[in-house]
């Protein structure tokens, strides 16, 4: 797919297919349900609809990002958004028209990861009415293919944050003047609708912590349920290498592999076997080595809360869920500090007001949590005064405790010229078979858990390992970045390969805090990374340790190298030193995004261990904000797991009042 004329032949065919796709459909006279018959492919015989009459608001956005493919993409996108067995229009629950109603039982804020679990569970109580409110548009049907999991960074569907430098100077993302970019999900499904689809649960000790810090029922023991509630591991291996108690469990979300991978994610197993590394049985207590990770994936397609939880409850009566409508407050009684509703702008641009019988549950995420308390009076009362906001609760941790992961990219390069990228095969493999190399995130599901000197415990890793590389989409290198800035250019006979050691356990917090009393401003965001030197020294070690995948047998036959190359910051140092990798990891600091901990949960903190605001008895909070401590790996699983239990709290305390009235 690297010459001119294979591209030309495949906008013919792309536009064959989109034709072919409806006219077939039209001809078939079976309500819009054909049934294929896959002789090699994965999913055996499945019954498919290719074209269907129901619609909805769906986003394009791929077609502006990639540079000299930009008219190959679009119709890409058209063939993909044709098929109602990716886009799913019938099972789709977001609108932007208004309800006609203006009282709920219950409005849950944010539809990323946490939103519509807890708005399926409570709208399963049919007397119970909920609407569901997200910023951004419905989940695009373009999100759901792995191959292009990555392509929405920098789009309308990114809200796009920029951090500021730390004071009172800079300490990482020196190469931007010391402001780190972190793209996070602005569309339902949010930011999981833009990540790799890794399902980690992290470290049991993580939750024990929590549970020492001051919050009754938050132990792995008592959660751990939770987590099960929700899993559905289809996949045998998951039994086997002890990642999960059973498979093909009773829960929504559907965890298994992808169906394709590049050779090169197994040969660098081996590699990892080669330096004494576990490569298999990476149980919940000894978390650390090597490993192709279990992926939130079901028939090819991405997995997200909204696919799992929203979608099957989209004809529920007493459900509603906004689109496009950006909650700015929550509204609070002065006489009893109780919540009675929340305040938004909608797609119009008109401020409305929805108004609540029981609760309202923000999940609007590490950012938008704590944006939208401070601007309803919720947190440090000086700063609010100072910005012109009426203090409601003096709660001065609201914005504090922030963390996220962190991560240097280390470029290298491997001996390989074969392009398994989009091609008139490749996507038709994808269309028909779901698999191929459409149908995975090319070596990002590859992963591995390290423990450094530095680590708090045996078993308990302070370092994730990701893989760039080998992405289907992206043709000149296999890495994502090149579709994120539009930058696609001819084949290289040597592949490029990116190996992130990601600090997973830092020492160093942030804070969040409003720039203005206008809601629609962002919000100044200092992650204060590697304030702690202890964070530097850890990811220092990190980045030696993938370093010694290089001198190993297996890697030598790829003929892995080090692009040796001085960072223009850091070529004063010599390279390879440990003041070289210093330089070059607060130059190119790469934030991930698993931002945590700004509402954090405890006595003295935001939220109590039932999550409710303090000194607000019907407001709480359910998403990555409540961590007191961020977990040791992709936070997506925990995040589920806060929005069970959330449930389940809500659920028991309201039908106890039901059933005492």
């Amino acid at each position: 797919m690297c010459s001119k004329n294979a591209s030309l032949l495949f906008l013919l065919l792309i536009l064959c297919l989109i034709k072919t796709e409806c006219i077939n459909h039209e001809s078939s006279g079976d309500g819009g349900k054909l049934v294929y018959d896959y002789s090699h492919g994965a999913l055996g015989t499945v019954e498919s609809q290719r074209c269907c009459h129901c619609r909805f608001n769906d986003t394009a956005y791929i077609n502006a990002r990639c540079g000299r493919l930009m008219s190959f993409m679009t119709l890409l996108q058209a063939l993909m958004m044709a098929r109602c067995d990716i886009a799913d229009p019938c099972r789709r629950a977001g609108t932007d028209a208004l309800p006609q109603e203006q009282w709920f039982d219950f409005i849950v804020v944010g539809a990323g990861v946490a939103g519509p679990v807890i708005a399926k569970r409570l709208s399963d109580h049919p007397w119970w009415r909920v609407l569901l409110i997200e910023a951004g548009p419905e989940e695009p049907s373009l999100t759901a293919i792995p191959g292009l999991a990555f392509n929405a960074i920098n789009s309308s569907l990114d809200w796009q944050y920029t951090t500021e430098p730390t004071q009172p100077y800079p300490t990482a993302c020196l190469e931007n003047g010391g402001r780190c970019f972190w793209p996070r999900g602005k569309m339902v499904s949010g930011t999981s609708g833009m990540y790799g689809m890794m399902y980690m649960r992290g470290h049991p000790s993580t939750y024990d912590e929590w549970s020492k810090l001051g919050n009754p029922g938050w132990s792995y023991a008592e959660i751990e349920k939770y987590f099960e509630r929700a899993e559905n591991p289809v996949n045998r291996k998951h039994a086997r290498n002890g990642m999960f108690k059973s498979t093909n469990s009773s829960g929504p979300m559907t965890i298994d592999y992808f169906t394709h991978k590049p050779a090169f994610a197994d040969e660098v197993i081996r590699a990892a076997d080669e330096l004494g590394y576990k490569t298999a049985g990476l149980r919940q207590d000894r978390q650390t080595g090597f490993m192709i990770a279990p992926m939130l994936v079901q028939d090819g397609l991405r997995g997200t809360t909204s696919r799992y939880y929203l979608r099957p409850s989209a004809k529920n009566k007493n459900l509603y869920v906004l689109t496009n409508a950006h909650v700015t407050k929550v509204l609070t009684s002065e006489w009893d500090k109780r919540a009675y509703g929340v305040e938004l702008i909608d797609k119009e641009g008109i401020k409305r007001v929805f108004k609540i019988n029981k609760e309202i549950i923000l999940t609007a995420g590490a950012i938008g949590s704590p944006q939208i308390l401070l601007q309803s009076g919720i947190g440090p009362r000086r700063d609010l005064q100072a910005l012109g906001i009426p203090s409601v609760i003096d709660l001065p941790e609201v914005g504090r405790n922030l963390q996220n992961h962190v991560a240097v990219g280390i470029p290298m390069s491997i001996k390989d010229d074969f392009y398994e990228t989009l091609s008139v095969d490749s996507v038709n493999e994808y269309v028909y078979n779901r698999s191929g190399p459409v149908a995975s995130t090319g070596l990002t599901q590859l992963t591995a858990f390290l423990e450094t000197s530095y680590a708090n415990s045996p078993g308990v890793p302070d370092i994730q390992v990701f893989f760039d590389g080998f992405s289907s989409s992206c043709v000149r290198t296999g890495l994502d970045i090149e579709c994120h800035d539009g930058t696609i250019g001819d084949c290289a006979e040597r592949r490029e390969i990116v190996i992130r050691p990601t600090l997973v356990n830092a020492r160093s917090r942030g804070y969040i805090k409003l720039a203005s009393n206008n809601p629609m401003d962002y919000p100044l965001i200092y992650p204060n990374y590697f304030t702690d030197e202890i964070d530097l020294k850890v990811l220092l070690e990190g980045v030696k340790r993938v370093i010694d995948l290089t001198k190993t047998k297996k890697m030598q036959e790829w003929d892995l190298k080090l692009k040796t190359k001085p960072h223009f910051m850091c070529s004063r140092y010599k390279f390879g030193s440990d003041a070289y990798w210093k330089c070059f990891i607060r130059a190119r600091t790469g934030p991930e995004n698993h931002q945590a901990g700004t509402c954090r949960m405890g006595p003295d903190g935001v939220v109590n261990h039932e999550l409710r605001v303090h000194g607000i008895p019907n407001l709480r909070v359910a998403d990555a904000s409540i961590f007191p401590i961020l977990t040791n790996a992709n936070p997506v699983a925990p995040i589920v797991m806060v929005a069970e239990k959330a449930s389940d709290m809500i659920y028991t305390k309201w039908m106890k009042d039901e059933k005492s009235t």
